[in-house]
């Protein structure tokens, strides 16, 4: 669960193990992410597994942490599970710079990537990741080439339009 909500709302693991069920709103589909990594309160948005699978866990007090550890306090870091994962799968096998590793945070930038690649534009992506500057965003960017030309293409049927005006 920890992973899916990486993955499909962009939460970091330190957002994700400070959420508690008073910032799980099942009726508006959202999660207030608080005290993020920039200090900006924001939102983020379930997807309808996230939203699916929380709904399973049924009612929980409000102040109660989502994830808890064993002892039922705060989660520090990704369990080991994670990294056993990734080497059974051998995705890191053969790769030498460690910038390119599969890690937790991989599963954040997946759904940035995945977002560009769909053409959302970047201001809503930066929104959503909750970058405090469109230059954090803008890593995205070569993902989506098509969207130029698609901006292009509508310049084209607006010039096409005001010359059969003249």
């Amino acid at each position: 669960m920890i992973c899916l909500l990486s993955l499909h709302c962009g939460l970091r693991a330190g957002e994700i193990f400070s959420l508690t069920w008073n910032d799980v709103n099942f009726a508006n589909k959202t999660i207030t992410i608080r005290d993020p990594k920039n200090s900006k309160t924001r939102t983020a948005y379930m997807s309808n597994k996230v939203y699916a699978e929380l709904q399973k866990w049924g009612q929980q007090r409000a102040n109660d942490l989502v994830f808890k550890n064993e002892k039922g306090a705060r989660i520090e870091s990704i369990s080991n599970t994670f990294d056993r994962v990734i080497r059974e799968l051998k995705w890191n096998d053969n790769v030498t710079d460690s910038r390119d590793k599969v890690v937790f945070h991989t599963l954040r930038h997946t759904y940035a990537s995945r977002l560009v690649q769909n053409g959302m534009d970047l201001y809503k992506v930066q929104k959503l990741m909750g970058h405090s500057s469109i230059a954090m965003t803008e890593r995205y960017a070569h993902l989506a080439p098509q969207n130029l030309q698609q901006a292009v293409e509508i310049f084209n049927k607006q010039e096409e339009q005001t010359d059969e005006r003249k």
